[in-house]
């Protein structure tokens, strides 16, 4: 078989020494240990459907045989677009066990994301639901120029030869696990302008993520994952796939969110664990505010992918007394930089930050030095969970700096010497008459109104002041809010009149992508459309 470009990219990345990753292990090794010890330990839940280790190997060595004896080789990219179902952990670990390169792909994904992730991977083989939520996805694939040669489907016609159900007929093959230093998987990058960028991680660097993140959250067999985060970004993924390995705890899979739905999961199956972005936690607090629980065994939320207002961790803590509510930071490229908070007491006191630093980090200014303690800067990040690099060469060379940090594009601050606090994005910084202006501080000012539940603020040109900022509110219910309140709102709280919105926007609901991350650039487009609330 012919090299790929994509073959081509990996041997190049390999030749890269990544001393940080040595001795780690690859989760195929891991399983293979665990399901002989325990067998029949649950690992994932999905609804009524409950899958233990033994039961999960067998299913994916089942897969692994069917997909050889498809002409599927190990070291092919094999993608899925799937809502968080089991059938996508059998994916993965299959993945792990016979070398498969693995793709995880959004819910949401269409024709032109589809067009250009594919082929842009060489990807084989696709497995995606035969429908959900009204989308026929074996017609959306066929649909592309270049389709997979292979489209399996999952809950449709368990008879059909390209069925899931098919696939886990086939006799199970034996395991040749992969070296750890080998790639596990590309995620793409969403919400961003321009076209999406391939992220290339290790078994080891995921590792590396899981390892580091769990023994400072104390996550183990007694933990249980309520897991809405979708499976197709990083996030949903580690929870949903490396977790219940690495740690023994067990993942309950949510596929949509409904925050109803989760309140009374959680109760119901006593869950101690969720994660995920500022929507997220908001509804959360909400639903079980309206079911008049504090959901007694949830013992840690961990609030990321979005500005977290202050306000919300504080609501957060108040309302699940038994949690540590904190909020986190990182990207798809290096997770969990910050992983939060220790415990509830570092979680009040540090509201107002990112959580505890736990990898190499700098903070510079723009000419690429150290700024002094407490300032802020650029944020630049090193350790063994970040990236091994882009699908693409030349996106390496903007995003990593000559001795190995990777530019977050984000800015912020040391608080205390160990905690970070993020300032703004960096691409998001508005420049109104020659000063610079965080959308972020505005942001977390507004959420400080009552009449507030969530905010977004950007910059759009404008010719008297360089850039104008615009604020967009999503008013809690039954609230009204107006631009003569906003302003009062943050005239009492002692802002800046220069950080004052010239705009207001009150609106329904925030255009946000998979994760719950606002999507600021559709905000500009409407802002610069005009018309004001």
């Amino acid at each position: 078989m012919p090299m790929t470009a994509f073959d081509r990219r990996l041997a190049d990345l390999a030749r890269i020494p990544r001393p940080e990753l040595s001795g780690r292990t690859g989760l195929a090794e891991v399983a293979l240990a665990k399901a002989a010890a325990d067998p029949a330990r649950i690992l994932v839940r999905d609804g009524a459907r409950a899958v233990s280790r033994g039961e999960m190997v067998e299913l994916a060595c089942r897969l692994g045989g069917a997909l050889a004896a498809r002409g599927i080789a190990p070291g092919a990219a094999v993608a899925f677009q799937l809502p968080n179902w089991w059938e996508a952990c059998v994916v993965n670990l299959a993945a792990a066990l016979f070398g498969y390169r693995l793709v995880p792909l959004l819910t949401i994904y269409r024709q032109a994301e589809l067009g250009f992730i594919l082929p842009a991977l060489a990807v084989e083989a696709i497995v995606v639901p035969q429908a959900w939520r009204g989308t026929d996805y074996p017609g959306l694939v066929a649909r592309l120029p270049n389709p997979p040669a292979h489209v399996f489907t999952v809950r449709g016609d368990a008879a059909a030869d390209t069925s899931f159900e098919a696939l886990l007929r086939h006799p199970a093959a034996t395991p040749v696990p992969p070296p750890a230093t080998d790639a596990k998987m590309v995620l793409f990058t969403s919400g961003s302008t321009g076209r999406p960028k391939g992220v290339i991680h290790s078994h080891a660097t995921v590792d590396a993520i899981i390892r580091r993140t769990a023994d400072f959250w104390g996550t183990g067999p007694d933990d249980g994952l309520y897991v809405p985060s979708p499976i197709g970004h990083i996030g949903g993924s580690i929870y949903a796939f490396e977790f219940p390995w690495l740690t023994d705890c067990t993942a309950i899979l949510a596929e949509a969110w409904d925050p109803d739905a989760a309140v009374s999961a959680i109760d119901a199956a006593g869950a101690t664990f969720m994660a995920g972005a500022t929507p997220f936690l908001a509804g959360l607090i909400a639903a079980a505010q309206r079911a008049g629980t504090r959901l007694p065994t949830l013992r840690r939320f961990v609030c990321g992918g979005a500005s977290v207002p202050p306000e919300l961790v504080l609501r957060g803590l108040a309302h699940f007394p038994n949690a540590v509510v904190s909020r986190a930071y990182g990207s798809t490229e290096v997770p969990l930089v910050c992983p939060g908070a220790c415990d509830r007491a570092q979680a009040q006191a540090h509201a107002d930050t990112d959580g505890e630093i736990s990898v190499d980090l700098r903070i510079v200014d723009d000419a690429g030095s150290p700024v002094a303690d407490g300032a802020a800067g650029e944020i630049l990040v090193r350790g063994p969970q970040m990236l091994l690099g882009y699908l693409d060469p030349d996106d390496d060379a903007a995003a990593m700096t000559a001795d190995g940090f990777f530019r977050m594009g984000d800015l912020g601050r040391r608080v205390a010497g160990r905690y970070l606090e993020i300032t703004g994005r960096k691409k998001d910084i508005i420049i109104r008459k020659g000063e610079n202006i965080s959308p972020l501080e505005i942001e977390n000012a507004l959420a400080r109104h009552p009449a507030v539940r969530q905010s977004a603020v950007v910059g759009i040109p404008d010719p008297e002041r360089g850039e104008m900022v615009v604020a967009f509110v999503l008013p809690a219910d039954g609230a009204s809010f107006t631009l003569d309140v906003m302003k009062a709102h943050l005239d009492g709280l002692g802002l800046a009149r220069q950080k004052f919105p010239e705009r207001l926007h009150v609106v329904e609901a925030l255009p946000v992508n998979a994760v719950g991350k606002v999507q600021k650039k559709d905000l500009r487009a409407l802002a610069a459309a005009g018309g004001q609330a």
